[in-house]
């Protein structure tokens, strides 16, 4: 049939189609299926539910069993009809508003045990609104602990989960998200050393005077992503314990059956294997801009290069105490004169210093066995002396503008020090010493494992670092102690042969007068 322009004419037969029957019944190769589910109480309320576009009538009539199993569940509530009544048509609206959101029918055991528990039957608990309230709720965890968990929460279980229903959460979503987290940290690790890559050579054509290589390096530069940290695999482990501790909740508030997060399989939570910056290590460093490891520790000669350039920054003392002890930077940030016995050689650290934002905050200690007392080289001891003079001079400098913070490292008005400029000022010192990067919590590593190096026990050590038992430090150090024992050996045949000059230990000096980066609380 043509219209009045010649050009067909389009339009449904409907159930009117002649190819709908067969004989005396429905043609099962033609069309598709519906039914429809029409049901009225005895108090007066109707329920009607009905689907179409399904592919065969056996489909249609298991979808019309699932529909009367799950109204059935309005029965189980008790002998009032009216309450029955009404859960029915409460149950019929949500599998009619995830049918129109193309979620499927809703499954009986999450319904029945809502109903049951008397949960909000017509809505929808998202994975991302049940994250945001168990976190809410999280008012025992530590500062630094919240913090981290908000971060994982907002940066990645949201962005991947945060739509999926909280009864339909399936192992597979997870095993997706995880998938999904490694290929942008590979992606990202790849785009960082490219980045550093060309950095070096822009850097490298601009000492030879090279400005045509030197142009090109930016330009590659410029062309490339912004930098980005990477997830780790040590990371993605504690972004799976986050989200497990949150199912967990919801486990115990039935309202989900099934820990999935539990049941995902994300490999090794590892964390990057700690290396020591070798000869070989510090020339690829200067030659690429990459660092071997994300940890890196320095040898005992690089540590007192260290502290030979900071010995004349008045937090000197501060960092000779992290580099002989192991303490936290909070730790150390937050250590009080009550909190040491320099009579005894000892420090019980009892308080830290943490960042919120950029906010700082004076907290208890990460665990119990953090609080622990922390035995003190005699060098030490003379450092925190001459600290304890420098706060008495700048005390009475500072005269009405002091503030009584308790606190041994402070400015000079006595305020607590802001743990990141303390990172920075750290950075920029190992700069001016010409020794390859390492973190501020690297030097940490360093004491741990030159401890072990030196044949301490690893019990002592343990318990100088906070840890709850030997089998962390084991794990964390015992590859880099390896490497400091070959290390070492490589330095006594080094010494023997004359290539190597001994590096005094630096002297302690009772003022210094080195300004800090800044000196802000």
């Amino acid at each position: 049939m043509t219209g009045a322009d010649g050009k067909p004419v389009v339009r449904r037969l409907g159930v009117k189609c002649p190819r709908l029957r067969r004989g005396f019944g429905w043609n099962p190769r033609h069309g598709t299926w519906y039914f429809q589910y029409d049901h009225a109480d005895a108090a007066g309320s109707r329920v009607v539910v009905s689907f179409g576009s399904l592919a065969t009538r056996a489909e249609a009539e298991d979808q019309l069993a699932a529909v009367r199993r799950l109204l059935g569940i309005a029965d189980e509530v008790g002998d009032d009809p009216k309450a029955v009544a009404g859960l029915r048509v409460q149950i019929a609206a949500r599998i009619r508003a995830d049918h129109k959101a193309g979620l499927g029918l809703p499954e009986f055991e999450a319904m029945r045990r809502a109903v049951l528990t008397g949960a909000p039957v017509t809505e929808h608990l998202t994975v991302g609104q049940w994250l945001t309230q168990w976190l809410a709720g999280k008012t025992a965890l530590s500062v630094s602990t919240r913090r981290m968990y908000a971060s994982q929460v907002r940066t990645y279980l949201i962005p991947h989960l945060g739509q999926v229903p909280l009864d339909r959460l399936r192992v597979a979503h997870v095993t997706a998200m995880f998938d999904a987290i490694a290929g942008e940290a590979a992606a990202a690790e790849a785009n960082n050393m490219a980045r550093r890559e060309a950095d070096a050579a822009r850097k490298a054509a601009w000492a030879r005077g090279d400005r045509v290589a030197w142009r090109k390096a930016k330009d590659r530069l410029a062309s490339l992503p912004v930098f980005r940290p990477p997830c780790h695999a040590a990371t993605r482990f504690r972004l799976r314990s986050a989200l497990r501790s949150a199912l967990s909740a919801a486990c115990a508030q039935q309202l989900v059956t099934v820990n999935v997060a539990a049941l995902a399989e994300i490999g090794s939570g590892r964390s990057p294997k700690a290396l020591v910056w070798t000869a070989e290590r510090v020339a690829y460093w200067q030659a690429t801009g990459n660092k071997p490891s994300p940890v890196m520790v320095w040898t005992a000669e690089q540590t007192r290069a260290f502290l030979d350039r900071a010995q004349r920054h008045e937090w000197y003392a501060l960092y000779l105490l992290v580099a002989c002890t192991g303490l936290r930077r909070g730790e150390a940030c937050g250590l009080r004169w009550i909190d040491v016995d320099l009579n005894a050689r000892m420090i019980s650290p009892a308080k830290q210093r943490v960042q919120n934002g950029w906010e700082v905050l004076e907290t208890d200690l990460k665990s119990d066995a953090s609080e622990r007392d922390v035995g003190l080289a005699d060098q030490v001891v003379e450092a925190l002396q001459a600290q304890r003079e420098w706060q008495q001079e700048a005390r009475e400098r500072a005269a009405s503008a002091w503030v009584e913070s308790g606190l041994v490292f402070t400015t000079d008005v006595g305020a607590g020090l802001h743990p990141a400029r303390v990172t920075a000022q750290f950075k920029q010192l190992a700069r001016e010493a010409g020794l390859p990067p390492i973190r501020l919590h690297d030097l940490r590593h360093g004491a741990a494992s030159l401890a072990l190096a030196a044949g301490v026990d690893l019990k002592v050590v343990s318990d100088m670092l906070g840890h709850s038992g030997t089998a962390i430090t084991r794990d964390i150090y015992t590859s880099v102690y390896d490497e400091l024992k070959h290390a070492a050996a490589a330095a006594i045949a080094a010494a023997i042969n004359g290539a190597r000059r001994p590096i005094a230990a630096p002297a302690v000096r009772g003022r210094r007068t080195a300004k800090p980066l800044a000196a802000t609380g």
